[in-house]
């Protein structure tokens, strides 16, 4: 039986796939995200876990109020964020390392400027005590306290404000120069350099440096180094990188001269690209955020009188009565049912209405989300039954109006159309029409 392996690049080419699918001309999936659950949970300070059933989805489309597309601007990779703190080792990038993006890896820092860096090497593994601030496109930086960064990016204002979070930061390859340092730190970077060599053996005996001489052989060309020793322990300390070279895939290093025996040391080798060129790859970006926001009334579609309790991401629904895939900036689902003017009394908020002798009777019933008494007009949820033209009365109001026969509209979606992505129970959210709800949903890979 063979043994495989599964590289990150897959998780991360499958959330590219989602994200282009939603940004690009071409397959132009629609998604949105939509709310729910009006009635009470339980334990509103606990809500149940939401689950991947059949029933799950039937549960939404017959909780579901309404929703928000989400567009290719509202999605963004992130990555694990470690904000750089004094005496904490971090993880060097080793071509050799096979957790790199592990769950304790921290080979990304961000600074307090927002500006991020891979780590290419600690020290052999010693506190960092010195934080990274050079912004610089095409050189590695070395602090004092021996370690070596490489500038990535700096973090947007606008991205601050959408896609950080305690616990991510946004990470994105450019595609093309759109004015920030980041496009000329991807264009500055070198195929196969040889940016780090690590000494793996310090050898002993040796006491000249200039007679050291360091020789790097390999696919690439052109890399060239020299040797530091350490003349009290008689032993190569570190190598000096003076020409990263190019186009290298696989390197050997070895020394000779200085007077010692025994040292040795190994080439590290960038990724594809090199350092600097390709983010989201270099950098673990297998997981999405979702960042949409639904502003007050969304232009008049959506109700700001209920709180809610359920959110979802849906993928190309339909429109109502069509096969066509909804490319509305917001609908309302809600079932419309308009009563003639000259009824009266008014339906209450969360009420159930029904039509036939009693509730458990109901030939149709429903949940309340608003009730419109200008326009007569009651919009109602998680139905059960068709509506149809007469009488139809409001549980705890006791009201009774008359349904008109041309006044019962669907919801702007089919229900049961389309892919449910995402489900999440939640505590209770209140809406008013000067309010921006703000989710930030995290998809991993």
């Amino acid at each position: 039986m063979t043994t495989s392996s599964t590289f990150i690049d897959l998780r991360i080419n499958n959330a590219e796939q989602l994200k282009e699918s939603v940004s690009e001309p071409a397959p132009n999936t629609k998604l949105y995200l939509t709310y729910g659950k009006t009635g009470t949970w339980a334990n509103d300070s606990n809500p149940p876990v939401s689950n991947t059933s059949y029933s799950t989805l039937y549960e939404v489309w017959r909780y579901m109020v309404g929703g928000k597309k989400i567009t290719g601007a509202d999605i963004h990779h992130i990555i694990p964020r470690n904000n750089w703190t004094a005496n904490t080792v971090y993880t060097e990038y080793d071509d050799l390392n096979t957790d790199l993006f592990g769950i304790n890896s921290k080979m990304t820092i961000v600074n307090n400027e927002y500006n991020v860096y891979k780590c290419i090497a600690n020290n052999s593994g010693a506190n960092s005590t010195i934080e990274p601030t050079s912004v610089n496109r095409d050189t590695i930086i070395e602090t004092s306290d021996g370690y070596r960064w490489k500038f990535m990016y700096t973090i947007s204002d606008s991205d601050k404000l959408r896609f950080v979070t305690d616990s991510y930061i946004p990470v994105q390859t450019l595609i093309a120069d759109e004015g920030s340092i980041q496009w000329q730190v991807q264009e500055a970077a070198i195929d196969g350099a040889i940016n780090y060599i690590k000494v793996t053996n310090g050898g002993s005996g040796y006491t000249n440096t200039s007679n050291i001489l360091v020789t790097i052989s390999g696919d690439g060309q052109s890399a060239t180094a020299t040797a530091n020793i350490n003349v009290t322990s008689q032993t190569v300390s570190s190598i000096i990188i003076t020409d990263p070279g190019i186009n290298y895939t696989r390197a050997t290093v070895s020394i000779s001269g200085g007077g010692g025996t025994n040292a040795a040391a190994r080439a590290i080798i960038s990724p594809p690209g090199g350092h600097g060129k390709n983010p989201i790859y270099e950098l673990g970006g297998k997981d999405l955020m979702f960042n949409t926001r639904i502003i007050g009334s969304e232009g008049d579609i959506l109700p700001v009188t209920n709180d809610y309790r359920q959110i979802a991401i849906i993928k190309d629904p339909l429109l109502e009565g069509t096969s066509n895939v909804s490319a509305n900036a917001a609908f309302l689902q809600a079932l419309t049912l308009i009563t003639a003017a000259e009824s009266s009394g008014d339906f209450i908020e969360d009420e159930i209405i029904y039509q036939g002798g009693t509730v458990d009777t109901a030939t149709f019933k429903g949940v309340v989300l608003r009730w419109d008494s200008t326009n007569s007009t009651v919009y109602v949820i998680n139905t059960e039954g068709t509506p149809a033209a007469g009488s139809i009365t409001g549980e705890q109001s006791l009201t009774v109006r008359f349904l008109i026969a041309d006044g019962i509209i669907e919801g702007d979606l089919e229900p049961h159309t389309g892919k449910i992505l995402y489900v999440d129970n939640i505590g209770p959210i209140s809406r008013a029409a000067d309010q921006t709800e703000d989710f930030k949903i995290i998809i991993k890979f």
